[in-house]
């Protein structure tokens, strides 16, 4: 890491001054041109040069936003002052602008407003110019934009238009484009905590074909995708891939020039030691990629608000809530200035649980209102915004149909008109007819494909929407989870603190469902194993018995609908506790087997769940409070099931039950 900051020093204070000043040189003798003779060729020359300039600017040792800026903004300005109007290099312009706030400066607001403005002008473009990839890039630059934004409809549109202008291109280089074109974009769509398969997929793909080609963009688009790669096998613990990219990045960060990779890589390696708990060698890399954002102005970027929150997680990770709070609310800061309503509920959202953990209850309310307020009317602004663009939509088609129907009755007439006229327009009208039949059954599938990709957007905002809304369910219940840790510590009483840890458990596990509702495919089924697992690793580590007592789940993946999982969950998660009060006395190990499958080809299903403790002694009455037997029995008979024991070298408890047709679900794991 020194040597990559030492490289950075001699950067910024050596430059070449020899091609900035070639550049100058040409552009004054290109502007003395320019002013001799203003033509438009010569005005394209100009702004060309001016934006040379600006890219120069971008780059390292010389890095610098305002001038940047500043040559663009000429640019532009020629341009427009430019007759007749030279509509595809000002779109070019516009576009290189937007791409600029967007990618370094994160001013989503105004890389939208240029974004429009560099389409307007490439519509204005005539047919016959070649125009493709100013296209690709223009709109799928708008289409990140918009889905920074919020906007996942518009942003889906224009992705899909940008993707399908270059899809006949066979140029590898082209191919390469497209490829990390979807990755960029399936990995900001998904909205969920990791890259969709799709954008795992396309990065693959993409690196393959980046590394065999020499183009100028291949260093940064290659180590852009390193770096997204490293990110997918960081999120899913895979240690030797993470480190594999981390490595093909560093390769190539002495050959790049732009600041924000370089920041990007120091932050995410940093996140990628601080998940393996490797906390003060994270922290000092995460520091020095935020000095380098900071060097160049960057300070209100996207990466420096998840360099902070990374910090604000590892300080509450070692209890240092106070320093926490103070990253969190740095990063709050940054978020308020970037203007992006989903980065600041999910601030309010850290805010109430940190002070949760300070025991400073009711601020941590307030927290927790501003964090809920601010989600319903987020989700509810973005619900009612798709409304009322799908209604704007269907009217449109509405009116399009009224126009096609007078203008084929129209045509109807004036054929007549003709085929009495002449006897030779016989045969014309019945070309005509054919010909206008065709028409109106082109216009009418097109019409049904529209209205059906309409639905299909519809049901996939409706998908997100209850992705969220488990999501905060989920959260919800850690809360309560939270308060009721807090809560117990303050008591002394130990049967007391027992019931609260068991209250605790059944929260966590109907949390663990919503969890995995909104993190799966199917938003209504519950894969029981994966299910198992986390929750007998969950109650084993609440007793503080992970080393002695073993939970096995020796059973196929098996879906059920939420309502029985749920029942089965609270089931489960007594028979468990149970057997660790009250099954190991005096036993060094313990082993908890945990299974459930189809019993018989009625339909029914059968839970068991055994344990190799000292047995339970047979009609004898309930210790404790009673409750989790209540709670038990309460649940089976919710189930219409039927509970046994049997008593064997340990406890056998048995649960069988009859799916509803909605229980089970007919799935395909890999």
């Amino acid at each position: 890491m020194r040597t990559y900051i030492f490289f950075f020093l001699f950067a910024y204070l050596s430059g070449n001054p020899l091609v900035l000043m070639a550049q100058r040189v040409d552009a004054v003798q290109l502007e003395r041109q320019y002013q001799n003779s203003p033509t438009s060729s010569r005005a394209v020359s100009l702004s060309n040069a001016y934006q040379e300039q600006a890219f120069w600017y971008q780059s390292l040792p010389q890095y610098n936003q305002d001038s940047t800026m500043l040559y663009f903004e000429k640019a532009i300005v020629l341009l427009e002052q430019t007759k007749p109007t030279q509509y595809q290099h000002l779109a070019k312009a516009y576009y290189n602008l937007s791409e600029y706030n967007k990618q370094t400066v994160n001013n989503f607001i105004k890389a939208d407003s240029l974004s429009a403005k560099a389409w307007a002008n490439f519509e204005q473009i005539p047919a016959f110019s070649p125009k493709k990839n100013l296209q690709y890039d223009i709109l799928l630059n708008w289409a990140l934009i918009k889905m920074e934004r919020g906007e996942t409809s518009k942003g889906f549109d224009m992705s899909v238009s940008a993707f399908n202008s270059i899809q006949s291109d066979v140029r590898p280089e082209m191919q390469a484009k497209l490829l990390k074109g979807k990755a960029d974009f399936y990995g900001l769509y998904s909205r969920i905590d990791d890259y969709t398969s799709q954008s795992f997929q396309y990065l693959n793909e993409s690196a393959k074909r980046y590394e065999q080609l020499d183009v100028p963009e291949r260093n940064e688009a290659l180590c852009d995708i390193y770096l997204s790669l490293a990110w997918h096998y960081n999120v899913h613990e895979k240690a030797d891939s993470t480190d594999f990219y981390f490595r093909k990045a560093e390769n190539l960060l002495p050959s790049l020039k732009n600041p924000k990779i370089n920041a990007s890589f120091w932050i995410q390696k940093g996140n990628n030691l601080s998940r393996r708990n490797r906390n003060n060698e994270a922290r000092k890399l995460i520091i020095a990629g935020l000095d380098i954002a900071k060097t160049y102005k960057m300070e209100y970027s996207k990466l420096y608000q998840f360099g902070l929150g990374i910090l604000g997680a590892m300080a509450k990770s070692e209890g240092k809530y106070d320093e926490a709070i103070g990253f969190v609310k740095a990063a709050q800061r940054v978020a308020a200035q970037r203007k992006v309503p989903n980065a600041l509920i999910d601030c309010l959202g850290q805010l109430s649980e940190l002070y949760v953990l300070k025991g400073q209850n009711g601020v941590a309310l307030d927290y927790y209102r501003q964090y809920s307020d601010e989600r319903i009317a987020f989700l509810k602004a973005n619900s009612e915004k798709g409304v009322r663009e799908n209604e704007l939509q269907l009217n449109v088609l509405q009116k399009e149909k009224e126009l096609v129907r007078k203008r084929d009755q129209q045509t109807i007439f004036g054929a007549t008109l003709f085929i009495f006229a002449l006897l030779i327009g016989l045969l014309y009208r019945n070309y005509r007819f054919k010909q206008q039949s065709n028409q109106k059954l082109g216009l009418l599938n097109e019409e049904l494909e529209t209205k059906n990709v309409l639905l299909d957007k519809r049901n996939a905002e409706n998908e997100l929407l209850l992705k969220e809304i488990h999501h905060r369910v989920k959260n919800n219940l850690e809360i309560v989870s939270s308060l009721l840790e807090l809560q117990s510590a303050q008591i002394d009483n130990p049967s007391v603190q027992a019931a609260m840890l068991s209250s605790q458990n059944r929260v966590h596990s109907m949390g663990i469902i919503h969890q995995k509702l909104y993190q799966g495919e199917h938003l209504a089924a519950i894969e029981m194993r994966d299910y198992f697992i986390h929750l007998g690793e969950n109650i084993v580590s609440s007793f503080n018995e992970k080393g002695r007592i073993k939970v096995e789940c020796n059973m196929p993946k098996l879906v059920l609908d939420v309502d029985t999982a749920i029942s089965i969950g609270l089931i489960t998660n007594e028979l468990i506790t149970n057997a660790l009060k009250y099954a190991f006395i005096e036993k060094e190990k313990g082993e908890i087997n945990i299974s459930i499958n189809e019993s018989d080809t009625s339909g029914g299903m059968l839970l068991k769940i055994s344990d190799n403790g000292i047995g339970k002694t047979m009609n004898e009455s309930a210790k404790g409070t009673g409750f989790g037997t209540q709670l038990i029995l309460l649940l089976t008979r919710q189930l219409n099931g039927e509970l046994s024991y049997e008593v064997n070298n340990g406890t056998t408890v048995c649960l069988y039950f009859r799916k509803t047709m909605l229980t089970f679900l007919s799935l395909t794991f890999c």
